[in-house]
């Protein structure tokens, strides 16, 4: 090749690149002039819902539930049985003290104020009215409160304490037999006060004057005694009320020692308790029902508790639609379940219908 060719080519290869660094330069210099398109002629999001506030939940929210205190599972209590009223029989009583019911549900009730005993029908209807004076037979002659108690036979046995004995009737209301007197031998008496039978006949008697219990048999004929006076098991200080269970049990309120204590038929003590809805209550009268729960007569404190009878209590009540106990005494009970309750301030028996109890 000459050099004349070889400056000619030179020159054309030089040519092609200028050449093409002119057509880049160009293209780079359209596209930074290109008019660049304005944000208003571009289609904008009308009505942009920026996310301002975070809708919190209002009332209708229900916030996580904070720990408070720990419900502890306390004691729920028993609901407390209903006791219903029936009746209220007053009948001008002064100090009605015993009372007894028998298996045609008779009432009898013992009105110590008035030296009487007074019989009523299941709908507290009078039925007659005993109210001799005297140490006569049939005659009564009162020193303050005095049992009353019928047997299976419908006999009724009377506490006559201001003549020292008891009087036994049959169920017409004929005279039987008595036996006591002043004293404090075997079958004597200082001031009897409750009276209870068993199911065999057998007759139990309490006296706050020597505090003993003694046993008799149907007609009068002394059997045994147990007690002395203090405060230990198996001793009294004033005992008042005494009931005797199916079974044969013997339950004694024991009034100043303020409990009940709990015998077999031999005197052999079982066991005791005292009052529950106040320590200082003092028992005073005592009934057993027929599914064998004991009640007892709070007199102090106006108010009657019922117990298994094992001592464990159950429940409690204080009075009926008529107002409070006022010095509840006896406690007696009907073929129906119906429970009596002579109230000595207040001068007045009570009914009620048988208690929601188990």
């Amino acid at each position: 090749m000459s050099w004349i060719q070889l400056v000619r080519l030179i020159f054309y290869c030089a040519l092609f690149f200028i050449l093409v660094g002119c057509q880049g330069s160009g293209a780079e210099t359209a596209v930074s002039q290109t008019t660049p398109i304005s944000p208003t002629n571009t289609p904008q999001p009308t009505a942009t819902v920026e996310p301002t506030a975070t809708i919190e939940p209002t009332a209708t929210h229900i916030p996580t539930a904070e720990p408070t205190a720990t419900v502890e599972p306390t004691m729920t209590p028993t609901p407390e049985p209903t006791f219903t009223q029936l009746l209220v029989i007053q009948n001008e009583f002064k100090d009605p003290g015993g009372i007894a019911v028998d298996s045609q549900d008779r009432l009898y009730v013992w009105d110590a104020g008035h030296d009487r005993l007074v019989v009523f029908d299941s709908s507290g209807m009078e039925l007659e009215i005993r109210d001799a004076q005297g140490s006569g037979e049939g005659e009564f002659n009162s020193l303050g409160f005095g049992g009353i108690a019928i047997d299976a036979n419908d006999n009724l046995f009377v506490v006559d304490n201001g003549n020292f004995r008891i009087q036994k009737f049959d169920s017409e209301g004929n005279f039987v037999t008595q036996w006591g007197s002043e004293g404090q031998r075997n079958g004597q008496f200082v001031r009897a006060i409750g009276i209870a039978v068993d199911g065999a006949g057998n007759v139990y008697v309490t006296d706050d004057g020597r505090p003993e219990i003694q046993v008799f048999d149907n007609d009068g004929n002394f059997l045994r005694l147990w007690g002395s006076r203090g405060g230990d098991d198996g001793q009294f200080r004033h005992p008042t009320g005494i009931a005797v269970d199916a079974e044969g049990n013997v339950y004694v309120a024991d009034y100043e020692n303020k409990r009940v204590q709990k015998f077999d038929q031999e005197g052999n003590f079982l066991l005791g308790w005292g009052m529950t809805v106040d320590k200082s209550g003092t028992p005073e009268g005592i009934g057993v029902d027929a599914n064998g729960r004991i009640y007892i007569t709070d007199y102090d404190r106006a108010r009657v508790e019922v117990y298994e009878p094992d001592g464990t209590f159950m429940t409690a009540w204080e009075g009926g639609e008529n107002g409070r106990f006022n010095r509840p005494v006896a406690v007696a009970f009907d073929s129906q379940g119906n429970v009596y309750i002579s109230n000595q301030r207040g001068n007045a028996v009570f009914k009620f219908a048988p208690p929601p109890l188990p």
